[in-house]
């Protein structure tokens, strides 16, 4: 079906035109000149020249648009390519491309637009540079174009349907890696004094450490009494990754600051050779979203997937009671909370 063509008049510009044209005329009664009377002629027959060649040109323009990437750190910049093709050799006076960037994890949006040239039978090639200040999954949308003719006695407007998607993620180098042993040595501790056969004293031996061995398998109170580190060598393994809780709150700020805490420390936990499970709750399917991740792309998967839920679904104020009732196997996990305004992590034992 072809599309209705969209177009407003601008009142002001067809009336200036229009006293321009009968001032003309008058001269031209007055003065009998034959340059006045081409004048008018001139006048007269560009006005359907400019509406005919801005609606023939409206039919065939070609909007384009790219990004430079779809994932990209939080304070990076990102190129936006805008190409507008017009194949006829009508020119335009004035082309407006309307943008539109959401923000679907923060559920906010902004609305800009920018005037391109229309070259005759060429393409115009505009680029941006967008920098992105806050986290989460964004939309960038073209969803109109404007044009008027020659004369400007009309602006004619087509619907775009071109979207991108843009996912930010935190720099997780932004920041000291934090030293996340005592940690694992605490959950190990933890999961050893809640399972009978996984404690220090049914371990099935114990050697030095070697390259390869994980950081978590240290039996640390040995270690501190010999020279060398002391690994455990067990029957049954306990606590075969670090869950991580993400416990997200209203404010965005706060909420930010969580996101880039979290990734951090399952990237220091990562190099240590310990897999993690980011956990976050999901009010529309009221239940906790799990994302296994050994690698970073992997967590870089997960933020994306916990961006696309809007973060009002991410809050809940009974979180832990709900972790414990879901998960009554998991013996610890480590929370990323705010506290006293403050967003710190603490490691927790279920229950």
């Amino acid at each position: 079906m072809e599309e209705k063509i969209r177009f407003r008049l601008r009142p002001l510009r067809i009336i200036n035109y229009l006293l321009m044209l009968a001032w003309d005329i008058f001269l031209y009664v007055f003065f009998q000149s034959y340059f006045l009377w081409l004048i008018a002629a001139v006048m007269l027959t560009i006005i359907p020249v400019s509406l005919v060649g801005a609606i023939y040109m409206y039919k065939r323009l070609n909007l384009e648009f790219g990004i430079g990437k779809d994932r990209l750190i939080h304070g990076e910049e990102v190129l936006l390519e805008l190409r507008l093709s017009n194949p006829t050799w009508f020119p335009a006076l004035q082309s407006k491309v309307s943008l539109l960037l959401a923000n679907t994890f923060l559920e906010n949006n902004v609305k800009w637009s920018v005037d391109m040239p229309v070259k005759m039978h060429d393409m115009s090639l505009l680029q941006l540079s967008l920098s992105v200040v806050n986290l989460g999954k964004f939309s960038i949308e073209c969803d109109s174009l404007e044009l008027q003719d020659l004369l400007g006695f009309i602006v004619l407007r087509r619907n775009i349907e071109l979207s991108k998607e843009l996912y930010v993620m935190p720099d997780g180098s932004r920041n000291m890696p934090p030293d996340v042993t005592g940690f694992m040595a605490g959950a190990a501790e933890v999961e050893e004094s809640k399972h009978k056969g996984n404690d220090f004293s049914e371990v099935s031996d114990i050697r030095e450490y070697v390259a390869g061995d994980r950081i978590r398998d240290i039996h640390w109170k040995l270690s501190a009494r010999n020279d060398n580190l002391m690994v455990k060598e067990r029957v049954a393994t306990a606590g075969s990754e670090m869950v991580i809780l993400l416990d997200l709150v209203k404010d965005d700020e706060l909420t930010q600051q969580i996101l880039e805490l979290g990734y951090c420390f399952a990237k220091s936990f990562m190099q240590q050779r310990m897999p993690v499970c980011i956990m976050c709750w999901n009010q529309a399917e009221y239940c906790f979203e799990e994302y296994r991740c050994i690698t970073v792309d992997e967590l870089g998967d997960a933020y994306s997937e916990i961006f696309k839920t809007a973060l009002s679904n991410h809050i809940n104020e009974d979180l832990i009671r709900f972790l414990s009732n879901t998960y009554p196997y998991l013996t610890s996990y480590l929370r990323v909370e705010v506290r006293d305004g403050i967003v710190g992590v603490e490691m927790r034992e279920n229950n």
